[in-house]
């Protein structure tokens, strides 16, 4: 009998599962950095630009106010001191003004940083200028009125020495009266010419109304449209200081605007001779 022989059976090889995969944790992206300019830069450049602008706009566009001056009056001028910085003279002349008071000194030793260019400027254009000395009651009168004529040099043509005389401080009044006179009585036989008078409205009328009745009186007094003291025969009245706060053009800085009472020939008479 016949027999047959199996062939032995091949086993397929056993398919491996594919391995999973684990993912990696993500690392935080870094920023790069950008070569560019900082963004604050241009904010920066932004705010400055409109601040250009706006001083530019303020400048050349808006209408800046000018002094109204007032009704009856046709001579004009103004008071300065270092607070106006450096004045345009030709051009404050070119705007109808026709004198100027100039700050020359204060107290014992003070002198206006100014004055000497202020002084020069005004007289170079034809402006007929005046010094003022601004008093302390504290102080020695007399030493006061000697520091004012070293420092200012008067001539023919120029107005008279100004005493610009606002506080009282503590003296009693009838002994800054006296200090006054000290002060008056030294520049006057100084310059051959008696001083102008300067103060305000009610410290005029509080200490000095009746007792200074001979000397010029200019006295500040604004926002009025009149000054409320009259010119006669006892009250020399002869500038009135109407604003604080006048613009001119020429002066970058507010600046005191002051009107003469009289024609230019009565302002004349009032210079040195």
């Amino acid at each position: 009998m016949a027999t047959t022989t199996k062939l032995p059976v091949k086993k397929a090889p056993a398919v491996k599962a594919p391995a999973k995969r684990v993912a990696k944790p993500r690392q935080p992206r870094k920023k790069q950095r950008s070569g560019g300019v900082p963004k604050r830069f241009w904010i920066g450049v932004a705010m400055l630009l409109g601040i250009a602008l706006l001083v530019f706009y303020v400048e050349y566009f808006v209408v800046k106010p000018k002094p109204v001056w007032p009704i009856g009056h046709s001579i004009y001028g103004v008071d300065v001191s270092h607070y106006q910085k450096d004045i345009e003279w030709s051009k404050v002349r070119e705007g109808e003004i026709t004198f100027a008071f100039v700050k020359a000194t204060e107290g014992i030793s003070l002198r206006d940083k100014k004055f000497e260019q202020n002084w020069a400027g005004a007289g170079e254009v034809g402006i007929i200028r005046g010094a003022y000395h601004f008093y302390l009651p504290y102080l020695d009168p007399e030493k006061q009125a000697r520091h004012f004529t070293k420092t200012v040099q008067l001539q023919s043509g120029d107005l008279p020495p100004v005493l610009d005389v606002e506080v009282r401080g503590r003296k009693p009044v009838a002994q800054l009266r006296k200090d006054l006179k000290v002060w008056l009585d030294y520049v006057e036989n100084a310059y051959g010419t008696k001083p102008i008078i300067y103060t305000g409205y009610h410290f005029y009328k509080d200490y000095l109304a009746g007792h200074f009745d001979s000397y010029p009186l200019w006295i500040a007094h604004y926002e009025v449209p009149r000054l409320h003291i009259e010119k006669t025969n006892t009250s020399k009245l002869t500038f009135w200081q109407h604003t604080d706060n006048g613009s001119i053009e020429g002066i970058d800085a507010s600046v005191d605007c002051n009107v003469f009472y009289g024609s230019m020939r009565d302002l004349k008479s009032v210079c040195i001779p």
